[in-house]
């Protein structure tokens, strides 16, 4: 089933003495990148957590927010980092030396200094708990993959009905072509036979060259190329697995054939139905960028 790339889930549960709330948005991306926001107690199992999310979400842009509240926690284990301490002083000793001044470094000024203690989490406190949150993580994943099958269904369809548009134009445009094919015929082969003049050419010839003219005009092959295009578009459109890539490749060949027809166009109608055609290719460009 198709999945639109953005979605949204929150779960909040009660877990023996924990109420855990997990709170994720995911938008557009074209890789899956991931941001957690974490209680320093469960730093330890980010990644643990960004696999997780990982095997239900393929691509997109995933910011998610774990709580814990709950009953007092054990305090973490504080650890000093003494070789840090050391080259803190001794930084300060040669500076002092260096500008001739008498060093008065107390131990609570170093104290103050940045990243001096290592909480350790307490693992009497985390273990429990890891299994309990991925639970949560996963009822709140279900709910972001619900989202995004929902926002398929409606892109799906949406997308389905313009390509029945640039169908139905598109047999438009070839009626006008095969229409106009005479005409322009006879228009093209007077053209060869004034620029002639009264030079004497076989008749024959000028028909050729006024043959070989048209068909460098004529746009059937890229009408049934684009109707290629759009049976494949349908074809992908029911594959379960993400296809926001191959669909946006897929896009860009059928604008390629819409650009030839205008090119070779030589009639304000077909001019205008090329036009509509574009404006409907780009509504469809604009929907599968969000599509997973």
């Amino acid at each position: 089933m198709i999945q639109s790339m953005t979605g949204y889930g929150k779960k909040e549960k009660r877990i023996g003495e924990y109420l855990i709330s997990i709170d994720l948005q995911v938008c557009n991306s074209r890789f899956l990148e991931i941001t957690l926001r974490l209680p320093d107690i469960l730093l330890p199992y980010e990644e643990e957590f960004k696999r997780q999310i990982a095997d239900r979400l393929a691509r997109g842009r995933v910011r998610g927010t774990i709580v814990l509240n709950g009953t007092e926690q054990k305090a973490p284990r504080l650890q000093l980092n003494t070789a840090l301490l050391r080259q803190y002083y001794e930084q300060l000793l040669s500076i002092a030396r260096e500008l001739k001044l008498r060093p008065q470094i107390a131990l609570t000024d170093l104290l103050a200094l940045p990243d001096l203690f290592l909480a350790e989490p307490s693992d009497e406190v985390a273990s429990p708990l890891i299994d309990d949150v991925k639970v949560v993580l996963e009822e709140t994943l279900a709910e972001v993959v619900n989202m995004r099958q929902r926002e398929g269904v409606f892109l799906v369809n949406d997308i389905r009905n313009h390509l029945a548009i640039i169908e139905q134009k598109t047999t438009e445009i070839e009626q006008l072509s095969l229409a106009n094919r005479d005409a322009n015929f006879s228009r093209l082969q007077s053209y060869l036979q004034e620029l002639c003049g009264e030079l004497n050419f076989d008749q024959n010839r000028i028909i050729q060259e006024a043959a070989l003219l048209i068909k460098k005009l004529d746009i059937t092959e890229e009408c049934e190329r684009l109707r290629s295009h759009i049976n494949q578009f349908q074809v992908f459109l029911g594959i379960p697995e993400p296809v926001g890539k191959k669909l946006n490749f897929l896009i860009q060949e059928m604008n390629r054939e819409v650009t030839t027809m205008g090119t070779k166009a030589e009639n304000a109608p077909i001019s205008y139905l090329v036009v509509d055609l574009k404006d409907e290719l780009e509504k469809i460009r604009e929907q599968i960028q969000n599509i997973l």
